[in-house]
């Protein structure tokens, strides 16, 4: 990459000279479309924030659960567009739209871009249409695992988290869902997991009685293969259900296990995550994998969740209805 590439106002010129707002659109690869640590500050509501090392398959966890959002009979939904300057910040939609375009056709989604500009905030608000009808407003926030694990302390380096996701954390104003992605290939998910635990307890420990945690098992059926061996006596158990699921991550990742445990009951969830029906091929000894059938049960039940975390309300029908549809027969 040539250095004026890194220079978001152009080579020899000041930010007034080249305003990244002259055009109306903020975005597309531009300075001014990044979710930053000033705008964390000064939101307020709903936020869901993935947490995995590379790789662990937070986008397409977070794909998958809009992909539910936008396509269920159950639920109206539309995109918020927030501004900044007056202007809006289109960031958000062309990263659902490029999401789609991959997930709809089958493959996985790549690894998303490193550094604070690569950051992103999607909003959006949803209404149930039957039952329940208390409308949500909730956003997430997507960032490299790649930055993620710069939580992680070193010989050297301190444990830090994304400016944007610290401000998350420390606004009271804000209230976090942390999504754990726990994937079988990653050694370091326990490690990781720690470090955020740690980091949390040292720089927000008053306010993490507010925050609601989940814990996703990303590829069950290789999580459940891999139980299977260490733990012979699983081997009659053919899906990861809760029970399962707990076990696994007792048995691989003991540490977030201890962490999940002691997490308030009201305000935890752990569960696999079935993206679909996958098909692999072998193509010069590279196994190409494809989804050719969606599966949207998991993704319902981590937003049913969320749903009653943020609205303090469940999905369906409300008490009052199940009452009058009791009498009616």
């Amino acid at each position: 990459m040539r250095a004026e590439d890194n220079d978001p106002h152009g080579e020899g010129t000041s930010p007034e000279d080249n305003d990244p707002y002259e055009d109306g659109l903020v975005g597309r690869g531009n300075v001014a479309s990044a979710f930053t640590e000033a705008d964390a500050k000064s939101r307020s509501g709903n936020y869901i924030v993935p947490f995995g090392l590379p790789g662990s398959g937070k986008t397409t966890m977070l794909a998958s659960l809009f992909k539910y959002i936008d396509e269920s009979p159950l639920l109206s939904s539309e995109i918020v567009i927030p501004e900044r300057k007056k202007v809006p910040n289109y960031a958000g939609q062309a990263m659902l739209n490029e999401w789609q375009r991959i997930f709809n056709s089958g493959r996985f989604l790549g690894a998303t871009e490193v550094g604070d500009l690569g950051i992103r905030e999607l909003t959006y608000k949803v209404q149930p249409n039957k039952g329940q009808r208390t409308t949500l407003d909730f956003s997430v926030v997507e960032v490299s695992g790649e930055d993620l694990v710069k939580v992680i302390a070193d010989t050297g380096s301190d444990p830090k988290l994304p400016g944007a996701i610290g401000a998350l954390f420390t606004n009271t104003r804000v209230r976090p869902v942390i999504v754990l992605v726990v994937h079988p290939n990653q050694l370091e998910n326990d490690l990781l997991f720690n470090n955020l635990y740690a980091w949390l307890r040292r720089n927000v420990k008053a306010r993490m009685s507010s925050f609601s945690l989940a814990v996703v098992i990303a590829n069950p059926d290789l999580a459940l293969s891999r139980l299977h061996k260490r733990r012979p006596d699983t081997a009659g158990q053919d899906t990861l259900g809760g029970k399962m699921a707990m076990v696994y991550l007792q048995e691989f990742a003991p540490k977030t296990y201890a962490i999940y445990n002691g997490w308030e009951k009201s305000k935890r969830a752990i569960s696999p995550f079935y993206v679909g029906e996958i098909k692999s091929t072998e193509t010069e000894g590279e196994v190409l994998e494809r989804i050719v059938r969606f599966e949207d049960r998991n993704a319902s039940q981590i937003f049913a969740w969320a749903y009653h975390q943020f609205t303090n309300r469940k999905l369906g029908r409300t008490r009052l209805q199940q009452w009058i549809k009791k009498l009616g027969g």
